[in-house]
């Protein structure tokens, strides 16, 4: 007896094997701190394939640069601006291999994030080394350093972004610093002359006001075009989301529509023609064989009409719960104690013994219930487990725990249990398996369906463990606090 809505095993309620202490189910909340982030994954992605492909360029360039630059007075470029170029190369072909082969576009952004301030910082130290043998605080390459952090602005976030401008002008004053103190060589520039101590500390200022300056006028930009991106995937995958359920509810009310009626002609067809037998005069409607015609004719109507109340008590919970009659502080001990006052007597017929258990003590109140639809779950749970128990009879046993938030029924038996490939399907309409028609041959199949609606619409979840030959156990847990949003509209 499992169905489709069966809750995944973190959504479960469970009882601990060893204190039977309540679990209650705590869903994974859709989101968190990260998924406004993971709307970029697939664009950065492209952008730092797009970075790497540039890199190419500044390889090529170096290269150039270390072979020209001799022959404008940058004697130092020779060789060193080469070694720079190769290990460029060789870390941006690592990059490379880790966003084509490790790394695909559906990755985890926070990985993703994470080479994207690998490449930065990698970038950022290649270009100080450059800016060093070409001439420190004078080289051409500095403007290079501002427009590397405005495209670090645009794929890492802003926070991170200020830390690196920060350490890169912190780095780039201490380089410049140690080559006038002479802690580190001075390299010509192709400007030509010397740098004086003075003329680096506006270089330095000047730096500092523009790399922190574009971090800041690159994130006012950016920073509202991400919001609309976002908001344009919220927007998204809320229709995508509400056409899925348009779509599969389409599907349900189609197969509702076709299962329903095949329910009710098979047993109309049956009647009709036990009828035509009798209005042809075939048969006496008063000698033996009539009168049984005429009983088994009247079963059927009955099962008919079980349908019938049974789609009508399914149409009211799914359509009617604004006008439902939810009431304060219901007691499910209450509810469960006048059942199992009723229950009693047809237990004990099948020999079966109908067993309570509280997992904890105390009452449990759920806020607002509509106390008949309850009572409707409640019984047909335990009348099924009574029902399909073993010829032989055995125990049902009937759990209530409860927490702080929330109360769970457990009723387990020892019956003929389901088969493991019906397991998905029995909260479905009409779905019976077929060791329950051996016992009982006349059943709607709505019963369960019914069960899940009525938990569902109490905001709680319901779930079903079974194994042919040794019994099931249906699970339905109930949020102490929920507030139906028919009650919180009104």
């Amino acid at each position: 007896m499992t169905g489709p809505s069966s809750p995944r095993p973190r959504d479960r309620a469970v009882t601990d094997e060893a204190s039977g202490a309540l679990r209650p189910f705590s869903p994974r909340p859709e989101g968190g701190p990260g998924s406004v982030s993971l709307v970029f994954a697939w664009e950065l992605h492209e952008r730092l394939l797009w970075i790497s492909n540039l890199r190419w360029l500044a390889v090529v360039g170096l290269a150039a640069v270390s072979l020209l630059g001799p022959s404008v007075g940058m004697d130092a470029t020779r060789p060193s601006l080469m070694v720079v170029a190769a290990l460029v190369a060789a870390y941006n072909l690592v990059f490379v291999y880790a966003l084509k082969i490790r790394f695909g576009p559906e990755e985890d952004y926070r990985n993703l994030r994470t080479l994207a301030i690998l490449q930065m910082v990698t970038d950022l130290a290649a270009l100080l080394v450059t800016v060093h043998f070409t001439g420190g605080c004078t080289s051409p390459v500095l403007p290079f350093v501002v427009f590397h952090m405005a495209i670090g602005t645009i794929m890492i976030e802003t926070g991170i972004m200020y830390v690196l401008a920060f350490a890169t002008c912190f780095v780039a004053a201490g380089l410049f610093a140690s080559e006038h103190l002479g802690v580190l060589d001075r390299y010509a520039s192709v400007i030509g002359g010397e740098s004086t101590l003075a003329g680096c500390g506006l270089s330095t200022a000047m730096l500092v006001g523009l790399v922190f300056g574009i971090v800041y006028l690159t994130d006012s930009v950016t920073s509202r075009f991400k919001a609309r991106n976002i908001e344009l995937h919220r927007t998204t995958g809320e229709l995508r989301r509400s056409l899925d359920e348009r779509e599969e509810l389409e599907r349900r009310k189609s197969h509702y529509m076709r299962i329903s009626a095949h329910q009710l002609r098979s047993p109309l067809g049956t009647i009709k023609t036990s009828l035509q037998v009798l209005l042809d005069g075939y048969l006496d409607p008063g000698s033996d064989e009539g009168l049984r015609l005429l009983s088994g004719t009247a079963r059927r109507v009955d099962s008919l009409l079980d349908i019938v109340n049974d789609l009508l008590e399914l149409a009211k919970m799914r359509e009617g719960r604004v006008k439902a009659p939810w009431a304060r502080n219901v007691s499910i001990n209450q509810i469960l104690a006048d059942i199992f006052d009723a229950a009693d007597p047809i237990a004990r017929e099948a020999d079966v013994e109908l067993v309570p258990h509280f997992i904890h003590e105390g009452a449990a109140v759920l806020d607002w219930a509509v106390p008949p639809d309850l009572v409707y779950a409640f019984e047909n749970v335990i009348h099924n487990a009574i029902k399909y128990s073993k010829p032989e009879g055995g125990t049902v046993t009937v759990a209530l725990g409860i927490d702080r938030t929330h109360a769970m029924v457990v009723v387990a038996d020892e019956g003929i249990g389901i088969s493991v490939d019906l397991q998905d399907d029995v909260f479905l309409e009409f779905v019976r398996a077929p060791n329950a028609k051996h016992i009982e041959a006349e059943g709607t199949g709505l019963g369960l369906s019914i069960v899940r609606e009525a938990v569902q619409m109490h905001g709680g979840k319901v779930s079903l463990e079974s194994a042919e030959g040794v019994g099931t156990k249906v699970t339905m847990v109930f949020p102490l606090h929920h507030v139906p949003p028919e009650i919180g509209r009104a």
